[in-house]
């Protein structure tokens, strides 16, 4: 057996075992069900940032604010819609963990999935709205509720799910038709670990409010942003910066660090530079975190998502993924890859880990060697978030023919790294259908 054999069938065992692992199914099973609500939410924010607002990249070609009836209307109510859809998420999440995990164990897994969800919402009270003062009017610290909340969410549910686990006897029996007596005998027997989460959470909210006002969550972020220092020109210094950064959107923590560099002070130099002179070539900084990795190894998103629904509609077999990646393509298209993060999944899957963390890398170490020999010019024009990852290069550069060579080099280095575990996903298909037949 040749080397790479060892290391396919390996990668296939560690994820076969995995997948047997209660709580980690619990995880994967989790995201699974948040697929359409992400979905539908990825589509309202891609129309809401592309189309209906003035910086969106639909308005900046062909100039939707001037002709499209309602335009501030139509963004106003896009927002709402936004907010709505993904506000909710992580609450979504809790109630889904403490679910799955107390399900496997045959417990009563709604009123597990219903005291997980109130759990994390008091574990996410405002307590500064005591203060009385204005800008503490909102109860809930309602930025935790959404996609960034998702990380402590699951930790919420899979804890609340244990409780149920291992503080109930007997295990839940389920009735076709619910009557008040059967329900109330529910409640009886459940009461010990619904009364021991919400306490422990809003104990610990309560706690982690003299400490932060952000909560527990935003105590989390702040700590997982303490390593994202400016890391300079100094390519291994970016290198683990971004590693770091991918590692914890596997982890479901969404964006500690915000890399879109337009407002950085290395970047305004180099406008300034571009602006004087009327080239890109030559300005001061030509090595930075934006210039390398937010311009051209963010295609589709952290992870160059955009390369895994190219190999996935090229080759994969597996049903799922395909079906993942034909509703998720447009949104990876401007950047908006959380459907595949929830879908597929990509987050917690030990498979798709190794090539989201690779892509980026490679990516970065092409646009490096690109600009340190002066094959292309630096990026130094601001562009927006949502232009599609593929073209912020050759914008950026103002229309460099060569920016734009790099930047499809790096999609189609990006998309060999993914494919050999694409094909290998084909072959976790083909078992999962042997072991149901």
């Amino acid at each position: 057996m040749t080397t790479i054999n060892k290391i396919k069938n390996g990668l296939l065992t560690f994820e076969r075992v995995v997948e047997r692992k209660r709580y980690w199914r619990a995880l994967r099973d989790t995201l699974t069900l948040l697929f359409p609500f992400v979905l539908i939410g990825a589509y309202v924010s891609l129309m809401n940032q592309v189309c209906f607002q003035k910086n969106g990249f639909f308005n900046h070609i062909y100039g939707l604010s001037h002709w499209v009836p309602a335009f501030k209307q139509l963004g106003v109510y896009t927002t709402m819609l936004s907010l709505s859809l993904n506000g909710l998420i992580a609450v979504i999440a809790a109630f889904a963990a403490a679910n799955f995990v107390a399900r496997s164990a045959q417990r009563d897994n709604l009123l597990a999935g219903l005291s997980a969800a109130v759990s994390f919402v008091m574990l996410n009270f405002n307590y500064a709205f005591f203060d009385g003062r204005p800008g503490n009017a909102a109860r809930f610290l309602e930025t935790n509720l959404g996609s960034q909340g998702i990380f402590l969410a699951l930790l919420v549910g899979l804890v609340t799910g244990w409780l149920f686990n291992h503080l109930v006897r007997r295990p839940h029996v389920h009735q076709a038709v619910e009557t008040q007596r059967h329900l109330l005998r529910r409640a009886r027997n459940n009461w010990l670990p619904l009364v021991s989460g919400l306490l422990l959470f809003s104990w610990l909210g309560y706690g982690i409010s003299f400490v932060s006002k952000r909560g527990l969550n935003g105590l989390f972020y702040q700590v997982f942003a303490l390593p994202f220092g400016n890391p300079g020109a100094v390519l291994t210094a970016m290198l683990g910066t971004t590693l770091l950064s991918n590692v914890f959107w596997l982890i479901g923590i969404i964006g500690p660090v915000d890399y879109s560099g337009n407002s950085a002070v290395s970047t305004v130099q180099n406008l300034q530079y571009a602006l004087q002179h009327g080239s890109a070539w030559g300005a001061p900084n030509p090595i930075t975190l934006h210039t390398v990795f937010d311009s051209f190894a963010n295609v589709g998103g952290p992870g160059m998502t955009l390369a895994l629904v190219i190999a996935i509609l090229w080759r994969s077999r597996n049903r799922n993924y395909r079906a993942v990646a034909k509703a998720s393509w447009l949104p990876a298209i401007f950047n908006f890859n959380q459907p595949l993060l929830v879908g597929l999944p990509i987050a917690y899957s030990p498979l798709l880990a190794i090539p989201f963390l690779l892509a980026p890398v490679a990516s970065m170490l092409i646009s490096w060697t690109a600009l340190k020999l002066q094959l292309m010019p630096p990026v130094v024009y601001p562009v927006g978030r949502t232009t599609p990852g593929f073209l912020i290069g050759w914008l950026g550069t103002g229309g460099d023919w060569r920016a734009l060579l790099v930047s499809l080099v790096n999609l189609a280095v990006a998309t060999a790294i993914y494919l050999p575990f694409v094909l290998l996903a084909n072959q976790t298909e083909e078992g999962a259908r042997d072991h149901e037949a």
